[in-house]
């Protein structure tokens, strides 16, 4: 039962401060007023969040196995660990999405789509794409945006965010699992 209560107090903590950091990220970005309107802002505003939820799935699971568990777990525990930390880090960042995109600035996804709309015509035009192509992405693009409500976004990213998460806390688990020395001697 302490483990439990304690697997649990960990992972709500660290996913707290993930959530707590991830959302400070998307206030930054936003007040910059850098919006994920192409591709290499696309791939670096990812690889920066995937890189903060790493960062906080290993602090996280490896405070619980040296804290904790005396300094071992099994990459399935380290796996739950992680994805505990991001499930909790995600309720937290979603919930302040929803509002976000609600009450703070509603227009705020229209604002992504329209850029996104002007920098994919700027692109596809300059590659040489022909009308009809061009116009199709762009039939795509204001489709995503006529369909897009702010809880329908919110459901979009806690499961997208969960399975990435999952993703990340396999390949996290692999490296922090750690197995009891079965030559070491006992203390008793």
């Amino acid at each position: 039962m302490e483990n439990k209560s304690s697997l649990l107090q960990y992972t709500m903590t660290y996913g707290a401060i993930l959530g707590i950091v991830s959302i400070i990220f998307s206030l930054m970005l936003y007040m910059l007023g850098i919006l994920p309107d192409n591709f290499k802002r696309m791939i670096l505003i990812a690889v920066v969040g995937f890189t903060i939820m790493i960062i906080f799935i290993v602090i996280g699971t490896k405070s619980y196995r040296d804290k904790v568990l005396g300094g071992t777990i099994t990459f399935g525990n380290a796996l739950f660990a992680g994805v505990l930390i991001v499930v909790f880090s995600t309720i937290i960042s979603s919930f302040y999405t929803l509002i976000f995109n609600m009450f703070i600035d509603p227009e705020y996804m229209n604002k992504v789509y329209e850029s996104m709309k002007n920098w994919m015509y700027d692109y596809l035009n300059n590659m040489g794409v022909p009308d009809a192509q061009i116009e199709k992405s762009m039939d795509k693009i204001e489709s995503k945006q006529a369909n897009y409500t702010p809880l329908k976004g919110f459901f979009q990213s806690i499961f997208s965010s969960v399975i990435v998460g999952l993703i990340l806390s396999l390949i996290t688990s692999a490296f922090i699992k750690k197995t009891p020395n079965p030559f070491a001697q006992d203390s008793k």
